[in-house]
């Protein structure tokens, strides 16, 4: 229900074993998240989250922002320290909750087309949607030779967006 997929390819760098693969659900599996970044300050969350009778089948910070979720919704922003870009789906809400670091150092890269929301952390992997336009967005080459970047939240195609750092996004 809801026809929402996930997908994530893992560079594996806390807890290599199966447990810390992604996509991840929790327990009952109606919440799952797939992630990019560093979560610093996992360890005291999760002894945190623990305490408030939390389970981890993982020793992973991604497990710990899946349940920061469930604990606190998009305010769990407030507590994450570190890089990221992540999306979690609820599926009692049926609701995307896609979100970025207050820095911007992982982006998050999404287009809106014939009722689809199509996102990634690189631009590449969005236009492996053969439904997503490769078309060059004139006024994004203009600000690069102006500026020598492009102003978020525009990117160099047409109809991609960057999410800006610090934001979130909701998609019901």
């Amino acid at each position: 229900r809801g026809g929402v997929g996930l997908g994530h390819r893992r560079l594996a760098i806390i807890d290599l074993s199966q447990a810390g693969h992604q996509p991840m659900s929790n327990e009952d599996g109606r919440t799952w998240i797939v992630f990019n970044g560093e979560i610093y300050n996992f360890l005291e969350l999760k002894e945190a989250l623990e305490e408030k009778g939390h389970r981890f089948k993982s020793r992973t910070d991604t497990e710990v922002v899946l349940h920061l979720y469930e604990e606190k919704g998009t305010e769990c922003l407030k507590d994450l320290r570190g890089p990221f870009a992540f999306a979690i789906w609820d599926s009692r809400k049926e609701r995307l909750f896609i979100a970025r670091d207050r820095i911007g150092k992982k982006p998050l890269y999404y287009t809106y087309k014939n009722q689809t929301l199509t996102f990634a952390s690189e631009i590449k992997a969005i236009l492996q949607d053969p439904d997503v336009s490769k078309e060059v967005n004139r006024p994004a080459i203009t600000d690069y030779l102006s500026y020598g970047y492009t102003p978020t939240p525009e990117t160099m195609f047409k109809g991609i967006m960057k999410l800006p750092p610090a934001h979130f996004m909701i998609y019901e």
